[in-house]
């Protein structure tokens, strides 16, 4: 949606350590809402990484990768959450152009490349033998790597693939527009919302940045923006294009005085990133207001899955829970069949709705709700 962007990281520090958020906004930052919250050491639940996006209306992903390397999913705005891979090693995740694609890149020494078109469920390899940080076009099957030639060749070069990363060709960029690493950041492509659109953010040896853009696939780049000076040891930087066509933003933060508060800046460009609007926030604990998502609340699954015809869903939920419902929605959000399952342990689904229809093939989304408690999580299950 036009407007919409998520951001994610360290809010302010306080008597349990760091909080970790993700926010919500649907008008480019100006105002932002907490979806979700996890804070320093604490064990047992969803810790906030980075956050993708997916071309699902209100579908994101988030990967915490610092010792656990997990993935998970929401389906709405980033307020429940499901873990979907843990892949055990250093991966990259890189959303697609089409609802459920997220690639998988290149942890292992073969310098792999996994594909997901169901919400990062399963992955299937797509090639070996390359090392490179992915970006997705907004055409199926556009698939960009960005990587550095090693010496004495240095410089940086950008791959390009037109069927899902089987195949690329390299497009040598520059010095004039990637310069080398600045305290280990690296330049950085980001696709825009036309095909063969691409920014690219390269930082410079007086500790300032660069943004290009490129409308032929990044063969050609013109300067958009150049900053003032940053303190990169006292200022974090991210940048990303939004999905509407000319906007890109950057996100600026420090501490305040007293090191507790997160002081939060978005720079808004609706001119492909030639001027900027600055929205400011300030992160302290009146943001704080919602739970962390556990990782193991109760036993929830379901086999087969995918299935053709039945599939038995299998839980295991607290005696003490009066009137727990299993309930089953469709990708959207909209109802398709609830059952009680008091007492029960499992029960098996016909892939039919309340009236006794066959529901269409695709994903469908299934929870617990208990008395007057809201769903606890989502989890997914596909018909073929």
């Amino acid at each position: 949606m036009p407007g919409e962007i998520y951001i994610s990281g360290i809010t302010y520090i306080g008597d349990e350590g760091q909080h970790y958020a993700v926010f919500y906004s649907s008008d480019n930052g100006e105002t932002m809402t907490l979806q979700y919250e996890n804070f320093e050491n604490q064990s047992g639940v969803m810790w906030v990484g980075d956050v993708l996006g997916d071309a699902t209306p209100g579908a994101i992903y988030n990967n915490y990768f610092y010792g656990t390397n997990e993935l998970w999913v929401s389906f709405d705005y980033g307020v429940n959450w499901q873990e979907v891979d843990n892949f055990g090693l250093t991966p990259t995740y890189t959303s697609g152009c089409l609802e459920g694609e997220i690639y998988r890149c290149c942890a292992d020494v073969q310098g792999t490349i996994w594909r997901s078109t169901d919400f990062g469920n399963n992955f299937e390899v797509v090639r070996d033998g390359i090392k490179i940080k992915l970006e997705v076009g907004v055409i199926p099957g556009n698939v960009y790597g960005f990587a550095s030639y090693p010496y004495p060749q240095v410089g940086y070069y950008l791959s390009y693939s037109n069927d899902y990363a089987l195949n690329f060709i390299e497009i040598p960029i520059d010095s004039a527009v990637a310069f080398w690493q600045i305290s280990g950041i690296h330049p950085k492509i980001s696709r825009g919302s036309e095909p063969g659109e691409l920014y690219l953010v390269s930082w410079w040896p007086d500790y300032h940045y660069k943004i290009f853009h490129s409308t032929d696939t990044g063969y050609t780049w013109t300067l958009k923006f150049e900053s003032g000076y940053i303190n990169i040891y006292d200022w974090g930087v991210a940048y990303t294009a939004g999905r509407q066509s000319g906007s890109f933003y950057v996100f600026r933060s420090t501490y305040d005085p007293t090191h507790n508060h997160r002081l939060f800046y978005i720079d808004y460009s609706n001119d492909y990133g030639e001027t900027f609007t600055t929205y400011f926030h300030e992160l302290d604990s009146l943001y704080t207001a919602v739970a962390a998502i556990h990782k193991t609340d109760f036993r929830l699954s379901a086999f087969p899955n995918p299935f053709s015809g039945n599939t038995t869903i299998v839980f295991d939920v607290p005696e003490n829970w009066e009137v727990p419902v299993l309930k089953i929605y469709n990708i959207y959000g909209e109802f398709v069949r609830q059952f009680t399952i008091k007492g029960k342990r499992s029960l098996l689904w016909d892939g039919r709705d309340e009236k006794g229809t066959i529901v269409p093939g695709g994903i469908y989304l299934y929870n617990i709700s208990y008395d007057n408690n809201s769903s606890l999580f989502n989890k997914l299950i596909f018909i073929n």
